[in-house]
């Protein structure tokens, strides 16, 4: 917070097309990944996916519009950490406020901050401070297993906060075999990387454990020539460990406990000043099939999040949830399927400093249940959900989702949902003596959302088309309340309206495999007086390509990235559209040693997601990996 989170949740914008060059950058990909002669082809299967009706199914039975990042995924990209690999995902947005480890927001159809929902092995991240965002920089490549993002509303199925979307987060885990790697690597801007990662699987205990650093010298965070600020690099480090452990009592009854924690030290402001990000997890969870049609997940879970600023504005803030949760599944016959549980958390939020907010602590309880099956050849799935938040009334959220099956692997799709998000405690609580100041009546937001969808899978080749509308009442924004003193506050907006079309795709055949997507999305501010203006900061194009090829043991990968403009009002310009291009390449050595490269934003392009802050330039990075165990 502070200086560096000058960024609050707000909303996002801008027109535009793919310019002339995009076509040229395809074809650019296509030339890359067609280098070489003949290839080793790979074995590729089918996605599957959890997150869509909390228990696991192959993707194109999803009714819910998701995406899938496995483990060859984010091995093969080469990134560093979350949000580069969220970047290439249909309908994410990221933008930054600077190099690694600078303060950022992840935006799905226009929502962001607290109303897109992470969850990092079923616990939710998002902090209860004024920024409501799971910092998810913080989060390092190397210890993720899997990434699914559900886009549009699901708050029926995950709660508070789903309203734009969730990210599913899952760490590594224990394989069949016992395994062991180390990894070391460097690049540009002075960044040095290194991981350790081991699993195996003692008599009926399963054991998991990593740990990896990475430093960089960065860059300059914000652009010298717009700040006045000097021309210093934003350095930053991070170090993060896992641990895993699971205990086998009897067939089909298991123990397990579960810790994570990831502290990130960084300068900004070009180096003067700087702070850390510290966030912990550590949980208890059993796992029983009580009979073959009934499995339960009981879980006991805390995750802490530390803040600390330094300079003008130095203030610590310690958000923590505590949460009890039981999820359960049952096979009601080979067409039907039952889910439900229930959900008790407790949020606190302390500080000191520049900023303070007073301790205060308040219960978030959910009862919820779900069914989906097929009828009369209609794929249906109903849920049904009651959130009690302290402070606020209870509210009660629905989903109801159709699809069916058309021929020639075509199905047609529809939905209809609601949402509630409550407020952070941070929105309600966060002051800075002339600069912000409270609001404890900010009100929850409400919204319902339509979409329709006609999706094709045959085998690994997988397209859907999804047109969808959102509309909002009392949603969040950051607003000027005194504008001769330059004094915010978190306020309501009487309403707001998001719709567009998405498209996504993914696919293999022989040694060739693709993914793409394209998004396009109209977010405005439908309250009276606002003239439809569009939210800030969310362009209204998107669009990813990425394809990889296997040649003689060589993969080979490109990635190019497109956004159209986008309004900032901080200080009221249109901000430019861009397109970035990204390679990947690995190969083995031999049976233990592996090497992989990255190269970011080839053409070293010159663009920003926020007014006045710098955004990666042309790096180049390379690392090898010895496995010693499990290779």
């Amino acid at each position: 917070m502070g200086h560096r989170c000058r960024r609050f949740p707000s909303f996002p914008a801008a027109v535009g097309g793919l310019p002339v060059a995009m076509p040229r950058l395809v074809a650019l990909l296509g030339a890359f990944a067609c280098a070489g002669a003949q290839a080793q082809s790979a074995v590729v299967l089918p996605p599957v996916v959890i997150s869509a009706s909390t228990y696991a199914q192959p993707l194109s039975a999803a009714l819910p519009s998701v995406s899938v990042l496995t483990r060859r995924d984010i091995e093969d990209s080469g990134a560093h950490n979350l949000t580069t690999l969220l970047r290439q995902v249909a309908g994410v947005q990221i933008t930054s406020s600077g190099g690694p480890g600078q303060s950022g927001n992840v935006f799905i159809r226009g929502f962001s901050g607290p109303n897109v929902l992470v969850l990092l092995d079923g616990v939710p991240m998002n902090a209860q401070d004024a920024t409501g965002n799971a910092y998810l920089s913080n989060l390092q490549a190397s210890q993720i297993e899997r990434i699914e993002v559900i886009r549009g509303n699901v708050s029926a199925i995950y709660g508070s906060g789903a309203v734009g979307g969730v990210v599913l987060i899952t760490t590594r885990g224990v394989g069949a075999t016992p395994h062991a790697s180390v990894s070391v690597g460097g690049g540009s801007q002075g960044t040095a990387s290194s991981s350790v990662e081991a699993d195996a699987t003692v008599g009926r205990t399963q054991l998991q454990g990593g740990f990896s650093r990475y430093t960089t010298q960065g860059i300059a965070s914000q652009n010298p020539a717009q700040s006045g600020l000097p021309d210093e690099s934003d350095g930053y480090r991070n170090d993060t460990a896992n641990l895993s452990i699971r205990q086998k009592l009897a067939p089909g009854h298991e123990l397990g406990l579960l810790a994570y924690d990831s502290q990130g030290r960084y300068t900004y402001d070009n180096g003067s000043v700087g702070g850390s990000i510290h966030q912990s997890l550590f949980g208890l969870h059993a796992d029983d099939r009580f009979t073959q049609a009934w499995t339960s997940h009981l879980s006991l879970s805390q995750q802490t999040t530390r803040n600390s600023n330094g300079g003008s504005y130095a203030a610590q803030y310690r958000t923590r949830i505590d949460q009890l949760e039981s999820r359960n599944v049952l096979r009601l016959s080979p067409a039907w399927t039952a889910t439900g549980g229930f959900d008790v958390q407790q949020q606190s939020m302390d500080s000191s400093g520049n900023g303070g907010i007073p301790s205060v602590t308040r219960h978030a309880d959910a009862l919820f249940a779900g069914l989906d099956g097929t009828l009369a050849g209609n794929e249906l799935q109903l849920n049904l959900r009651r959130d009690d938040v302290g402070g606020f009334s209870a509210q009660n959220t629905a989903y109801l989702g159709w699809g069916r099956p058309v021929g020639g692997g075509f199905k047609v799709l529809a939905d209809a949902s609601t949402a509630f998000a409550a407020p952070p405690l941070g929105y309600l609580y966060y002051q800075v003596p002339g600069q912000t100041i409270p609001n404890p009546q900010l009100k929850p937001e409400k919204a319902h959302s339509v979409e329709g969808g006609l999706q094709w899978a045959r085998g690994l080749q997988y397209l859907r088309a999804t047109v969808f509308q959102t509309r909002a009442t009392d949603q969040w924004t950051y607003a000027t309340v005194d504008p001769v003193n330059y004094i915010g506050q978190f306020q309501n907006l009487d309403s707001t309206r998001t719709r567009g079309l998405e498209l996504s795709l993914r696919g293999a055949r022989g040694d060739w495999s693709w993914h793409g997507n394209l998004t396009l999305q109209d977010p405005v501010n439908t309250s009276a007086g606002a003239g439809n203006a569009t939210i800030p900061l969310v362009p209204h194009t998107l669009a990813n390509a990425g394809v990889q090829r296997e040649v003689g043991g060589l993969r080979l990968g490109s990635e190019v990235h497109f956004s159209g403009p986008r309004y900032d009002p901080y200080p009221g310009v249109t901000l430019g559209s861009y397109a970035v291009v990204d390679l990947s390449a690995g190969a083995n050595i031999d049976r233990e040693w592996r090497w992989s490269l990255r190269v970011d934003n080839l053409f070293d392009r010159r663009y920003e997601t926020n007014y006045g802050y710098e955004t990666q330039p042309l790096g180049v990075f390379l690392q090898l990996t010895w496995t010693p165990v499990g290779a």
